[in-house]
């Protein structure tokens, strides 16, 4: 594993901003270098911070420009401009300075000066600690704007402002351009001698700094100057050749080709058209070397932009995709909560019908045990007269007219009467009313006989043995020891309540 690679697995924002600044570093010398680079650290843009994301488009944006791929450019300087608007965590004059200069090359100059005027007024409302010496560029790009629109001393007030600010931040580079576009700007007035002041203050600081392109361009500017408005061939000789030296010794080619043109015109007007000749060579094979670097270019900013569009619909693709999963996902998660929803209605309905039966069941066992009680004090009752009619008839005088033999007849059948509406009658409304009480005893219980059962029974009902004595027809003495033997079948203690236990079945 690489460096590099380390860096980025531990601080992909550092490794980034490494990359970022290759690009930069790569984007006059090397555009396909650069652009490799810029392409790693686009990778990143999902894993790193916000204000790191703001630094990548921004550079993006300028390597796509560069490229003249505008709209690409555009694409990211907003993406730039929207995150800075949202974390505030920077001024963003910057940002849409950039966006105006795309439209500036687009020659679109309404949404430039659009963009522009608000950048100037983001940045002179900024707090002086957060101007930046580059928020200053802003007046120069209004100026060349108002320049070109005819608005020559609005022009001028943006340059002085924009050379002064560098005046004050000791920026001499811009301090140099801030002096060739007033010389531009006084040639447009035909102030020519206000104009040559201006650069020769500008060639004064090129000198001093030792900036050989700055020096070149002013040489070119002025010996034009005097070729073209003045009609001072030796001063425009000895600037135009000192430009055409410095450029062509510093492989400055477009400088050259520039002050070669001008040094054709210059021979032609002296006639010393072998010395023309010469500079028209150089001139016309400058010119095809910047036709091809331009063709170039444009060839790369096609293959940037074909490759961004199949990136752009890469990325669609994947999007309709996550999309339809997504509305599939929806789908099944609306259809698996119908069947739950359906499958808890149909447990809720029975659920509900379950408890209405349970309802009407005991209903019905509320009105047998109501009949059962009801026949069992009857036949309590019942039982109570017969046993006292009995006596009675047993008591008779044996003189009566009525025989001894048809009264005993009448005795036998009022007790066999009697016996069979007790256990029979019981019985039955017992076995309707609790059908399950035998076979729960007999499940745990599997030896009780069917008489130990029946009193099962009778106890389960809470009748005392006085009563199960008068429906049996036993003694109740003999209810007694019945008793006590069920007790030990059941295996229950002396404290334990033989009535209580029976009603849990």
């Amino acid at each position: 594993m690489t460096s590099g690679q380390n860096t980025y697995l531990k601080d992909p924002d550092k490794y980034t901003s490494t990359l970022l600044k290759q690009t930069e570093e790569y984007m006059q010398t090397n555009r396909t270098k650069a652009m490799s680079y810029l392409q790693e650290a686009l990778k990143l843009e999902s894993k790193i911070a916000d204000s790191t994301r703001v630094s990548l488009y921004v550079t993006a944006g300028n390597t796509y420009k560069d490229q003249e791929s505008y709209y690409l450019s555009l694409n990211f300087y907003y993406k730039a401009l929207e995150i800075n608007n949202r974390i505030a965590t920077r001024e963003s004059y910057s940002i849409l300075n950039n966006i105006g200069g795309n439209y500036y090359l687009m020659g679109n100059y309404k949404k430039a000066r659009y963009f522009w005027e608000k950048s100037l007024k983001n940045f002179e409302n900024s707090e002086p600690n957060q101007k930046s010496v580059e928020g200053s560029i802003i007046y120069n790009n209004l100026a060349v704007l108002e320049k070109e629109q005819g608005n020559y001393a609005r022009a001028l007030e943006m340059l002085k402002e924009f050379k002064n600010r560098n005046i004050s931040a000791k920026d001499t580079f811009n301090i140099i351009m801030a002096f060739e576009n007033l010389a531009d700007v006084h040639l447009k007035l035909k102030e020519t001698d206000t104009a040559i002041e201006n650069l020769r203050n500008g060639i004064s600081l090129a000198k001093k700094i030792n900036s050989s392109y700055d020096l070149a361009s002013l040489y070119n500017v002025l010996g034009k100057l005097y070729l073209e408005n003045l009609n001072n061939q030796d001063s425009a000789s000895y600037y135009l050749k000192s430009a055409y030296y410095i450029a062509d010794k510093s492989s400055f080619s477009d400088i050259k080709l520039y002050s070669s043109e001008s040094l054709v015109k210059l021979f032609e007007k002296e006639k010393d058209y072998k010395s023309a000749l010469q500079y028209l060579h150089t001139a016309k094979s400058l010119s095809e070397i910047t036709i091809n670097q331009e063709n170039d270019k444009k060839v790369n900013r096609l293959e940037t932009e074909f490759n961004e569009k199949m990136k752009q619909n890469e990325l669609l693709i994947s999007q309709t995709k996550r999309e339809r999963f997504f509305i599939l996902g929806i789908v099944l998660l609306v259809f698996v909560s119908v069947i739950i929803f359906l499958m808890f209605k149909l447990q809720k309905s029975k659920a509900a019908k379950k408890a209405a039966e349970n309802e009407l069941l005991a209903k019905k066992l509320g009105e047998k045990n109501k009949e059962l009680t009801n026949s069992a004090i009857q036949m309590l009752q019942t039982s109570e007269i017969l046993q006292t009619t009995q006596k009675e008839l047993s008591e008779l005088n044996s003189g009566t007219i009525i025989s001894d033999t048809k009264i005993f007849q009448i005795i036998a059948d009022l007790k066999k009467s009697s016996k069979n509406y007790g256990k029979d009658e019981i019985y039955k409304i017992f076995m309707e009313t609790e059908d399950q009480f035998y076979k729960k005893l007999l499940n745990q219980f599997p030896d009780l006989t069917k008489n130990e059962l029946r009193l099962c029974a009778f106890l389960k009902l809470n009748l005392s043995s006085k009563e199960i004595s008068d429906i049996t027809h036993q003694s109740p003495h003999s209810i007694v020891v019945a008793r006590s033997r069920l007790r030990k079948k059941l295996r229950l203690s002396n404290s334990e309540s033989l009535n209580n236990f029976l009603i849990k079945y």
